[in-house]
């Protein structure tokens, strides 16, 4: 059978479509009131990845996902918030909703929960798997969404929305992290408990909770940012919680492969690159982070390695097993304090040349997950 050219065009453009939307998910609809008036500038907040988007003039809204479960919720001032948790099918899903307006007999205590719940949509749950933080001021860092270069790490960006922080910077590639909570010493974070992806990063907990590792920005999908000491949770330290989340294997393809580099002053370079994927009951997802320059004053290079590895294996929807290993290697050239007086002089002056700081670091991490029930679940880490 022959095609003629039109015939074949047509052919090609609609192939074209249907590679390009496979794996990928749709959501559509309107949102009204009770007497169905379309409701304006309504906010849709996806709770996992953070994507907000607002309704048109006419009530509709559309929202894409990569992930078959969504939970999102529906938000608009006088309006009660209504969460729904969806099980979409390939293509275009349709969802309508209708919000129930607060009656005038509303109190004020009411007012202020409505107003908390809205607020709590950039914050942890009280319960995140089998971890409580109900009682606890929290903030969640949406690393992807957060206007930060995060290439170099750039504290001052990634946290500024988080009140209270003491942040201190001291190379040009955020190689270190130093940040501390209200009058507590930022100085390697030692007065936060940091984590990554739930598990302890830090020196020693307990002896030396300094931080010398600190995760590419490029890699996280949120900071967790938990304020106060629970040591049966996780420390003793004043400040609280630091958990770097890394992002996670698309579920919906078998390889996804990302790279970016970056060039600055200073000679600075820095290359980003990682695959991840499912392939079945199997989920993969790794990095490697390298970082060089020459730093802003004399004696200050650095180069840095930094290489990640994440696999999970779903043996039912309630039962997960996970191994992680993390290598970082960096050596950095300190160009030395200065008085006062030698700042004044000249700010960028060093007067030090045998200065050098090198940090070698290997982590192992092998986590199950079990969920006996909606309110029973049970977790085993072991790291070395």
């Amino acid at each position: 059978m022959k095609l003629k050219l039109k015939e074949f065009k047509s052919l090609a453009i609609v192939l074209f479509m249907t590679c390009s939307a496979y794996g990928q998910y749709t959501i559509i609809g309107t949102v009204t009131t009770e007497e169905n008036i379309p409701i304006n500038k309504v906010q849709i907040f996806d709770r996992d990845t953070g994507k907000v988007t607002n309704t048109s003039s006419d009530g509709s809204y559309s929202l894409a996902s990569t992930r078959k479960e969504i939970n999102v919720a529906f938000y608009s001032d006088g309006y009660k918030i209504k969460n729904i948790t969806l099980n979409l099918t390939e293509g275009t899903n349709r969802l309508d909703v209708v919000l129930e307006s607060f009656s005038e007999e509303l109190s004020e205590i009411e007012i202020s929960v409505q107003k908390r719940k809205v607020f709590e949509l950039t914050r942890l749950r009280d319960v995140e798997q089998t971890a409580i933080y109900a009682g606890k001021k929290t903030e969640v860092i949406l690393v992807g969404q957060a206007t930060a270069n995060l290439a170099s790490n750039n504290a001052r960006q990634i946290y500024n929305q988080v009140v209270g922080l003491n942040i201190f910077e001291n190379d040009d590639a955020g190689l270190q992290l130093n940040i501390g909570g209200r009058g507590l010493d930022p100085n390697r974070t030692s007065n936060f408990n940091t984590r990554q992806n739930g598990y302890d990063i830090s020196a020693d907990v307990l002896g030396y909770p300094e931080s010398y590792y600190s995760p590419p920005a490029e890699a996280m999908e949120e900071i967790q940012i938990v304020r106060g000491a629970a040591s049966l949770q996780y420390g003793t330290q004043f400040g609280g919680l630091v958990n770097f989340v890394f992002k996670k294997p698309n579920p919906n393809k078998t390889f996804e492969f990302q790279t970016r580099n970056t060039l600055g002053s200073n000679n600075l370079f820095t290359n980003f690159t990682s695959v991840n994927g499912t392939k079945d009951k199997f989920s993969y997802f790794a990095f490697y982070n390298y970082k060089q320059g020459d730093g802003f004053r004399p004696n200050s290079e650095f180069s840095s390695k930094n290489a990640f590895a994440h696999f999970g294996y779903e043996f039912s929807s309630k039962s997960k097993l996970e191994a992680e290993i993390t290598y970082l290697e960096y050596l950095a050239q300190q160009p030395g304090g200065l008085t006062d007086s030698m700042f004044n002089e000249d700010m960028f002056q060093s007067n030090r040349e045998r200065n050098w700081f090198q940090v070698n670091w290997l982590l192992y991490n092998l986590k199950y997950f079990y969920e006996f029930s909606e309110n029973t679940k049970m977790s085993l880490s072991f790291l070395v």
